[in-house]
């Protein structure tokens, strides 16, 4: 007796969901892992990923960026400033910061308080109060008026910051909205730096950078 291998009919619709489930599937998968992916590299390399949209901004509105700034406070010190950034209006302090978690606190609190995924709370310190040093030093160090400079702290875009501030020339904010904030800051109804008085202050700074100096001062923020 032999046996007949039963047809089985399927559906147009079948047909389609058993096609389309499983692309969905993948492409779902393929973007988790893509965002695990990415998120795990900018925390690795976020100094890279912070710089890249400052110079993607500094090629926009054509302003002159200086990076890794390393300057002389006195015989045993030196600051470090990230990024500078010279608009049109202000000269822009800019330096990176990544943290695991959100953070509240004040701006004129010595430290933040971190609130990592678990809800677990932890001291850090405050960047906004480290720029406000940097940036007084650097001011009297190039003779700069302090009125043209901004600080400005950036930090991870799924960081979620509740730091309460008021001044009009220190920030925290995520990189990824950095931009708007410096859009913002240059539309205030201010008149643009000379373009002289701008050419000496990028030579003035510049000149002071240390970067690819051989020096055995310590770094003070």
């Amino acid at each position: 007796m032999t046996l007949k291998t039963p047809f089985i009919f399927i559906t147009s619709g079948q047909l389609a969901f058993f096609i389309v489930v499983p692309t969905v599937i993948l492409i779902v998968a393929g973007f988790a892992l893509y965002f695990l992916f990415r998120s795990r590299m900018i925390k690795k390399d976020f100094k890279y990923f912070y710089y890249k949209r400052l110079y993607r901004l500094a090629m926009d509105k054509d302003y002159y960026l200086i990076n890794n700034f390393i300057f002389k406070i006195d015989d045993s010190h030196v600051g470090r400033i990230d990024h500078i950034l010279f608009g049109d209006k202000y000269i822009y302090l800019i330096n990176d910061s990544y943290f695991d978690g959100d953070i509240e606190g004040k701006e004129n609190d010595r430290s933040l308080i971190l609130i990592n995924k678990v809800g677990k709370k932890y001291y850090v310190d405050n960047p906004i109060i480290d720029n406000r040093n940097i940036l007084t030093k650097l001011a009297i160090v190039t003779g700069i008026d302090k009125s043209l400079l901004i600080s400005i702290s950036l930090i991870n875009d799924n960081c979620h910051s509740g730091v309460i501030t008021s001044s009009k020339a220190s920030y925290i904010i995520q990189s990824n909205k950095m931009k708007y904030l410096i859009k913002a800051i240059e539309s205030r109804p201010i008149g643009k730096i000379n373009a002289k008085e701008l050419a000496n202050a990028v030579k003035a700074i510049d000149k002071l950078n240390r970067r690819k100096r051989n020096t055995n001062v310590k770094e003070n923020h």
